[in-house]
């Protein structure tokens, strides 16, 4: 399966957004709320690795930012053919999958290594900027596996995501790094609508401008040394092995 998903990102004014069709092979992601998961949100998640049904459902997604934040977990975990459906007041919301990093979810409670990946790959879609924005998540993991299209189509390394956003697994902690490409430059391409990965400029400080723990670069923080990278470490600490690796569109420089 591809591993190109399209972030729906609409104007901050705006309710809902509408894309065109995808390429065959390509994934569209629309949380359900129309809006970008932010890291407030993923302050406020409700996210468990327990087993992905309807009454579960309903608890993680209880509001609307937890509904934002659980809507990009399945579109991380399940497959384009699943789908969960959950009540909320009376509402009913249906969240349909995508990549398929854990599509056993649904019949069973992720393994701690399911809920490494899934949190990478909702970790890597998180932004602050309002505006659609088309992704390649690549990694280690066969199911992240770039086809042809996106080798070509997807040449602007952005940087690598990864930490833990359920929170029966621990603190919730959203961790980065700059890829080659945006370290160099980040005005080309589509890296002007992607600031996580990157550091903030400010003095002494460890975050990226939307505020995730800043590793450096992803060369010095992982234990591979170029992309999809892999075994990525904040400040020294315990590397992690899932890790997603993010790559935009849009021509490099000559």
């Amino acid at each position: 399966m591809s591993g190109t998903l399209k972030l729906c990102i609409p104007a901050l004014v705006m309710t809902s957004c509408t894309i065109a069709s995808p390429a065959s092979g390509e994934e569209t992601q629309a949380e359900t709320s129309g809006n970008p998961v932010t890291l407030s949100d993923l302050a406020v998640t409700a996210l468990r690795s327990a087993r992905l049904d309807t009454s579960n459902a309903a608890v993680m997604g209880a509001t609307a930012s937890s509904r934002k934040v659980l809507a990009a977990a399945v579109r991380c975990a399940l497959s384009s053919t699943q789908t969960i459906a959950f009540s909320v007041g009376g509402v009913t919301y249906r969240d349909p999958g995508g990549v398929g990093l854990a599509p056993s979810w649904t019949t069973s409670a992720l393994t701690a290594t399911q809920a490494s990946w899934v949190s990478a790959c909702l970790i890597a879609h998180v932004n602050d900027v309002s505006q659609l924005v088309w992704i390649s998540v690549r990694g280690s993991n066969a199911t992240l596996a770039a086809s042809s299209a996106e080798l070509t189509g997807y040449r602007v390394e952005e940087g690598a995501f990864w930490g833990n956003v359920f929170v029966d697994l621990g603190a919730v902690a959203a961790y980065s790094c700059v890829g080659v490409d945006q370290a160099i430059d980040d005005s080309y391409g589509d890296l002007p609508l992607r600031q996580c990965a990157q550091w903030d400029g400010v003095s002494a400080s460890n975050k990226s401008p939307c505020g995730m723990r800043y590793a450096g670069t992803c060369s010095s923080a992982c234990s591979t040394r170029t992309a999809p990278y892999a075994g990525c470490s904040y400040l020294g600490g315990a590397a992690t092995g899932p890790v997603v690796t993010t790559f935009l569109a849009g021509a490099l420089p000559q």
